[in-house]
């Protein structure tokens, strides 16, 4: 990463001007959040297109303008709650309204899926309302591991199956469910579905009282999902898949302007996370220009064996400034020989950011990819300490504590740089982003999963990211490749060899009634 940006802003100008910048944006998707629906809606967009702000603004919105609804905003990630109730705070205000968190008697709710100890979540709340045992996640993984969607997903049809058996129709309870991180509550097992669909989503709509009880298959079930940020899985079901074959849905929203992550830290997450550049060929990913394009890229060639294809980032799908203001570069890899090498590198780097570059403590995020141990965050966090510098481990009981796992609905402290987990940043973001243990990636490298991981830790940036990692291995060359191509020419050019072992199915020609977020924003009022 450069330490200096000749002629150019300061890093601590660029961030001013970008937090500005995010400001105008957010007035470009007031419209959209501001719609009138009364059916299920789906928003699908690539990491940072702006989702979890339109969801929330539309939460707000709703919930100032008619406060007897009974809305649920409901989400993945634990540790995204502080994230999602400031925003939701924040849209309250500006609507004119307020937004208590942890007011009971609040008809705006907002419910981890799962829920935990001490903390209910959406499941939760429908077992209580309907006298259904409740499962947790320690109950249903012993002897029957799996991933942990998977788990939801077998408490969620246990759910419906046990209301089916007590012969009772469902008492809807809500008006409208806001559903984020849609694509970690998918699953593709067909034995965990329930009556074809999908369990979870299936469970949500049914607890929704219809706008218009002479159009009862109409709710207002509106959800998010992201396009290729799911390490288990790179499809986007159709509705069918979700709510069963009798379903259409007529509105769906393509986002595919990346606000949060600058084009070229966004294009290397891709091409890594998709292997274009992989020894033997692309590893996973989209192959046809309309899949693409749903994705926010131009593609010159053909996905045939031998040709050569070429992927830019049009300016229309690229709304993050920090490129335009920045001379030097966006994404630096340091590789050293010992974990001990890699972990003072991060630790002086972040204390050259703050002291020298105008950075703030709560501006820097650290991510490590080994979701094995904590051994490396533990180590940075330590280092900083002795540096004078406040740090808070996700999770962790306060700040500069080592301990974690105490607060899980916790990601981050006022005045702290941020230590966390891949699992637990996913859905959080960072104005500056290193990455701990690129190595893990490069052992196992034909893993699609563990390079998804790479790809959602990258594009958690809103400016810098910084790739760390130990030892030889070929998937550092990968990144030299695709970084010197994006330097040198802003593009990504490649030989494609043979289908992934993954295709993308971006489900572009199952609903074509999806119009794109820039189609959206520019109706007419009329």
């Amino acid at each position: 990463m450069s330490l200096k940006n000749p002629g150019g802003a300061s890093r601590a100008d660029v961030l001013r001007r970008l937090r500005m910048q995010f400001v105008q944006g957010d007035l470009e998707v007031e419209r959209l959040a501001k719609e009138t629906v009364t059916e299920p809606q789906r928003f699908r967009g690539i990491a940072g297109s702006g989702k979890t702000h339109i969801l929330c603004q539309r939460a707000a919105y709703m919930h100032c303008k008619q406060p007897d609804l009974r809305i649920v905003y409901t989400f993945f990630t634990r540790s995204l709650y502080g994230y999602i109730e400031y925003w939701i705070k924040f849209y309250c205000r500006m609507y004119g309204g307020e937004f208590d968190p942890d007011d009971p008697e609040s008809t705006l709710r907002i419910l981890h899926a799962w829920g935990g100890a001490g903390r209910t979540g959406f499941y939760r709340t429908l077992c209580d309302h309907h006298d259904i045992d409740f499962f947790s996640p320690e109950d249903l993984s012993e002897g029957r591991p799996g991933a942990p969607n998977e788990l939801f997903a077998r408490a969620c049809k246990s759910f419906l199956q046990i209301q089916e058996s007590k012969d009772l129709d469902f008492d809807p309870i809500f008006d409208a469910v806001l559903i984020d991180e849609g694509q970690d509550l998918i699953v593709d097992r067909e034995d965990l579905l329930y009556q074809g669909k999908q369990p979870f989503f299936w469970m949500a709509y049914e607890s929704l009282r219809p706008p218009d009880p002479e159009r009862p298959e109409r709710r207002r079930l509106i959800w998010a999902y992201d396009e290729y940020q799911n390490t288990s899985s790179v499809r986007i079901p159709a509705s069918k898949e979700i709510f069963g074959e009798e379903f259409i849905l007529r509105k769906s929203v393509i986002m595919r302007r990346c606000y949060r992550t600058p084009a070229p830290i966004l294009m290397a997450a891709h091409a890594i996370g998709m292997g274009l550049f992989f020894r033997e060929g692309m590893l996973a990913g989209p192959t046809t220009k309309a899949e693409w394009s749903a994705l926010g890229y131009d593609v010159e060639g053909e996905f045939k064996s031998g040709r050569q294809v070429r992927i830019t980032r049009p300016e229309e799908c690229t709304a993050n400034i920090v490129p335009d203001i920045w001379d030097g570069h966006l994404i630096d890899l340091q590789v050293f020989s010992q974990r001990e090498e890699e972990v003072s590198f991060v630790a002086r780097s972040i204390q050259r950011d703050i002291t020298m570059n105008g950075l703030h403590p709560e501006d820097i995020l650290v991510v490590s990819l080994n979701t094995r141990s904590n051994a490396g965050l533990r180590s940075v966090a330590e280092e900083l300490m002795e540096r004078g510098i406040e740090t808070y481990i996700s999770s962790a009981p306060a700040k500069n504590r080592l301990d974690t796992g105490a607060r899980p609905d916790i990601f981050s402290e006022a005045g702290c740089v941020t230590l966390s987990s891949i699992n637990r940043a996913k859905g959080n973001e960072g104005n500056v982003v290193y990455i701990l243990g690129f190595d893990i990636i490069g052992r196992n490298d034909e893993s699609i999963p563990l390079r998804n991981s790479l790809f959602v830790a990258m594009t958690r940036s809103r400016a810098w990211v910084t790739l760390t990692g130990i030892g030889r291995y070929p998937i550092y060359e990968e990144m030299k490749t695709i970084l010197e191509q994006l330097r040198s020419t802003g593009a990504l050019n490649f030989t494609y060899r043979s289908r992934p072992k993954i295709a993308f199915d971006a489900g572009v020609d199952a609903e074509p009634e999806g119009v794109s977020y820039q189609q959206i924003l520019s109706y007419s009022d009329d």
